[in-house]
């Protein structure tokens, strides 16, 4: 059989394997990428933020992969990628009581800035990662699908990937991008059991036809946008439901919508004999609205449901190996934060490999920064969704912890966008150093310890009304105090105001959000200001362009 020698070995051709394999590939290294499934097949993860899209612009310009800018804009996917992609105007959340109808104040919604990048993107990822799987093809990875991976052999001189059918390739690196399935985190031994996460849920899903909109079985409660032109999640007492449709978009070619359940174990523990099918039913029966808005919709394909989505891994590098963010833990799809922390590990990940090219050393201690990295993005996304199942309990708990979800999601972004424009105006890679310097890496304001120490309180606020010493009433205001306090909080956020309905991520909040950047905000956050606002419209032109 064939026996190759490549730089790269990429174990999992999903969107964060080929994501990195295009990248590498681009740059001129030899790449092999293995998967045991083909493509197209199902993933999820399938809505964008705003972290998420900045990254992939900031890698497509940094690495002069323009298929990454194609899939970071509603525009570009529809024109480069595929036509049965939604859009996403807004985060939307509407509570519910079992039993009875809805009450029209109990929603919140955050509008996303569509801005000249234009909305965020519900993504088909069966056609997203079949294009970049491709890119990377064409960059020149040899690809292999349909065949599993018989061993990995890590020695001292290079690793060994063996396939089932006797083919191997040898490289100095193997990145495993496998998932929950991790073929390396099996070898190694490195899931921890228990998983060290708070939050404990699992999950029931699929993609359904004949989904309504919900604003056509309510009526309006006032809300800035309409439910169905962003990413619905329907809340009640122990989780969650997402609706996201991919139909939802003029000359959509879908008409599907991603549907899941996401059920806190303790409150909704799997039952033996029960399908998911059946499950999805009885859950419909406790909730009218709900009911109404799937009456007439059916499942594409078969219900799936799962044990315990949390898993975690006691460390995600080694020597000549690394875990993607997938292979190395998982969280919730919450906030939709899944594929904006595999992109971010990507980024980090990138100039470590290319500096171990140059020095030979590919040892565990080389890459630490990443395990840190990894385990601390992991950590508080699992304090961030955990509070909000607890927050699930009472509507008014649940807007007031939505302001710290609100105040992270801003956060990140800011910092990536203040870096990519920069970088836009300077193409200095130093500057991209800076994503990483900060002394709390890994957490939503990496810059700054009293950000991170802010989010702690508020997240012990929660924890004390989960143990039953404090009631979600008395939370309120505490949450109300340490969120409008906080060192990092952007005044134009108003987030003192924590029973506020409406998230505004307007243009406009963001022009506000620049000036106190550059006037008031603490000095370690004021460089990701540094940037002429007429670099964003140049910015827009460049990924059209691309």
């Amino acid at each position: 059989m064939t026996d190759t020698r490549v730089d790269v070995t990429v174990l999992g051709s999903g969107i964060g394997g080929s994501t990195v394999a295009a990248i590498l590939a681009r740059l001129g290294l030899s790449v092999a990428i293995v998967d045991a499934a083909r493509h197209p097949r199902f993933a999820l993860g399938e809505s964008t933020i705003g972290e998420t899209s900045f990254l992939l612009r900031l890698l497509a310009a940094r690495y002069d992969v323009p298929e990454l800018a194609h899939v970071s804009t509603s525009g570009g996917i529809q024109e480069h990628v595929s036509k049965r992609c939604g859009i996403k105007t807004n985060f939307g959340f509407v509570y519910h009581h079992e039993g009875q109808e809805h009450d029209p104040f109990e929603v919140t919604q955050c509008s996303v800035s569509e801005g000249p990048f234009g909305p965020e993107s519900h993504l088909m990822r069966a056609d997203i990662d079949q294009y970049l799987f491709n890119a990377c093809v064409r960059y020149g990875a040899i690809a292999r699908e349909g065949v599993r991976i018989r061993s990995v052999d890590i020695q001292p001189s290079e690793a060994v990937v063996v396939l089932d059918d006797g083919e191997t390739f040898r490289s100095d690196y193997v990145i495993d991008a496998t998932g929950r399935t991790s073929v390396l985190a099996e070898k190694f031994g490195l899931r921890e059991e228990p998983c060290r996460f708070e939050t404990n849920s699992r999950t029931i899903f699929t993609h359904m036809r004949g989904v309504v909109p919900y604003d056509t079985v309510e009526n309006s409660s006032g809300q800035p946008n309409l439910w169905h032109e962003g990413t619905l999640h329907h809340l009640f007492d122990g989780g969650w439901m997402w609706v996201i449709p991919f139909d939802n978009r003029e000359g959509s070619e879908s008409d599907l919508v991603s549907v899941g359940l996401s059920l806190d174990v303790d409150k909704f523990p799997k039952r033996d004999g029960v399908s998911a099918e059946q499950e999805w039913d009885e859950f419909l029966d406790r909730f009218p609205p709900l009911k109404r808005q799937f009456a007439n919709a059916t499942s594409a394909f078969r219900w799936i449901s799962t044990g315990r989505t949390q898993f975690s891994s006691s460390r995600t590098v080694g020597d000549r190996w690394v875990l993607m963010s997938h292979a190395a833990g998982a969280i919730d799809a919450l906030f939709s934060r899944g594929m904006a922390n595999t992109m971010a590990v990507i980024e980090a990940f990138v100039p470590l490999l290319l500096t171990a090219r140059e020095t030979g050393d590919y040892s565990a201690g080389h890459f630490a920064y990443l395990d840190r990295l990894n385990q601390n993005i992991l950590d508080n996304n699992d304090k961030l969704i955990a509070g909000s199942y607890i927050a699930f309990r009472d509507f008014d708990l649940w807007r007031a912890w939505s302001k710290m979800w609100y105040l992270a999601w801003n956060l990140g972004v800011i910092r990536i966008a203040g870096t990519y424009y920069q970088f836009l105006e300077t193409a200095d890679p130093a500057l991209l150093d800076r994503l990483h310097q900060g002394p709390v890496p890994g957490s939503f304001c990496p810059d700054l310890p009293s950000a991170q120490a802010q989010f702690n309180a508020c997240f012990d606020v929660l924890r004390r009304v989960r143990d039953g010493l404090l009631s979600p009433t008395d939370a309120v205001p505490e949450l109300a105090f340490i969120l409008g306090d906080g060192e990092a909080s952007p005044s134009p956020l108003n987030l003192h105001d924590v029973l506020r309905r409406w998230h505004d991520g307007s243009m406009e909040t963001q022009r506000l959000i620049y000036q106190w950047g550059r006037t008031a905000a603490p000095l370690a956050l004021r460089p990701y200001f540094d940037y002429d606002r007429a670099t964003i419209a140049k910015a827009a032109d460049l990924v059209r362009a691309a």
